[in-house]
């Protein structure tokens, strides 16, 4: 009889990718799963992510985690993913931006290892993700920056998270040291000084395998680290999140030549637009449906996605939800029809709720207006609606509840499901 131990390897690792599929218990089913055998905790402890921050330098831990990494039984070589922060649960240095902690830089040019660099590439040989937090590159000493760019050639996936150069082309050189990079995160935040400006930019290539970018904008830091690395030949999908609603225009600016010089490569697109940054902003001093309404038509003439020939899908997600339609009306009503057949709306439920005549903050917007935004000649190709399903309706009925309010643009050839990996509840109106 054959023991779990004697299993093929593909069908290990197709039973630990199932069981650990993004759920709330997957830490603790990985360090079950580490436990069946040596040979299935190679495979589940690459799906760990090791976080270490701050709290591990201020509260001499660091020193337990040395001698973890050298002892001879050690798995932290097969661990995945690692997180490195310059915060933690500590009060020190309250008085200090994060960006000039120094508990990365620590990390990075310490010696963990009796063998080897003096560094973590030493420990991590097997990393695929790679994440900085909230760290100052000005803080990283020479030993550090070479860990970083030169360590972890493994890493295929890269996130920034509130990072700050103090010159943008330390971004470009970071970026194009991972040679087998496919996904990259960025939300870069400006330091006290302005980027220096780059006359000259470094000719370096970007990671031939590179087809993931995805965005978030606090400041100007983000879309202006956005040109260095313009053009990326190999995209293929392109996710924006801006919380900076009311420097859009320079934000649009940077997205539309970066899209631009995508071309036909680019096929998936995600907007993530937040207009209540507007009530928080003093310098407002106009209504904001009417500085929506001017934001959106920058977008317009920024951004020209009918250049993007291979576009098939569109993610919108436009907060609050009334003004997806604003949206729909002001920023994408091209009179050439672009090449996107589906569009994925994750809070339509919300929206067709906040568009009912009983609510009172629906800025005079109605469900007819969302039909006929969707209806508009921009988007004369889209054959598929996919929404996320939020309880406004019955689940039994909700696409059909949501098919009679766009019922004009169900007269299309038109697919209208919930987007989930159990689609039964989906129509076909072919």
């Amino acid at each position: 009889m054959c023991s779990i131990s004697d299993l093929p390897i593909e069908l290990i690792e197709l039973i630990i990718d199932f069981t650990l599929f993004p759920i709330g218990e997957s830490l603790k089913n990985a360090l079950n799963l580490a436990l069946v055998s040596r040979t299935w905790t190679i495979y589940s402890r690459s799906h760990l992510e090791l976080s270490l921050d701050e709290s591990r330098v201020r509260f001499q831990k660091l020193r337990a985690f040395t001698e973890l990494c050298r002892h001879p039984l050690s798995t932290l070589k097969l661990v995945g993913a690692l997180f490195l922060s310059n915060v933690g649960n500590t009060r020190v240095s309250l008085l200090r931006s994060p960006l000039h902690h120094t508990a990365v830089n620590t990390f990075l040019s310490r010696r963990f290892h009796t063998r080897g660099g003096p560094i973590l590439e030493s420990v991590f040989t097997q990393l695929k993700k790679l994440t900085l937090d909230r760290v100052g590159w000005w803080t990283l000493n020479n030993i550090a920056r070479d860990s970083v760019c030169n360590g972890f050639r493994s890493v295929t996936e890269l996130h920034l998270r509130h990072v700050s150069f103090s010159d943008i082309q330390e971004l470009q050189v970071l970026i194009c040291s991972f040679p087998l990079l496919e996904r990259l995160h960025l939300t870069l935040q400006q330091p006290s000084a302005s980027y220096s400006v780059v006359k000259n930019p470094t000719s370096l290539q970007l990671p031939k395998r590179l087809y993931a970018i995805d965005i978030t904008t606090v400041d100007q830091a983000t879309f202006q680290g956005l040109s260095i690395i313009t053009p990326c030949p190999s995209l293929r999908q392109f996710c924006w999140r801006s919380n900076v609603f009311y420097e859009l225009e320079d934000e649009c600016r940077n997205v539309g030549e970066f899209l631009e010089a995508t071309g036909s490569s680019l096929v998936e697109l995600s907007l993530i637009f937040n207009v209540d940054m507007l009530s928080n902003d003093i310098r407002i001093r106009q209504p904001t449906n009417k500085v929506a309404i001017q934001q959106f038509m920058r977008f317009h003439d920024c951004v020209d996605l009918t250049k993007n020939l291979s576009l098939q899908r569109v993610t919108l997600d436009i907060r609050p939800d009334p003004y997806l339609v604003l949206f729909l009306q002001y920023a994408i009503r091209n009179e050439q029809a672009l090449s996107v057949q589906s569009l994925y709306i994750p809070f339509l439920e919300n929206v067709i709720f906040s568009l009912n005549p009983r609510i009172l903050s629906n800025e005079g917007l109605t469900q007819n207006d969302l039909d006929i935004a969707l209806q508009q000649p921009a988007l004369a190709n889209l054959r598929r609606l996919e929404f996320g399903v939020q309880g406004f309706f019955p689940r039994q009925s909700v696409t059909e509840k949501i098919a009679q309010v766009l019922s004009g643009l169900m007269e299309r050839p038109m697919l209208l499901l919930p987007n989930q990996d159990d689609c039964a509840a989906g129509i076909n109106f072919l």
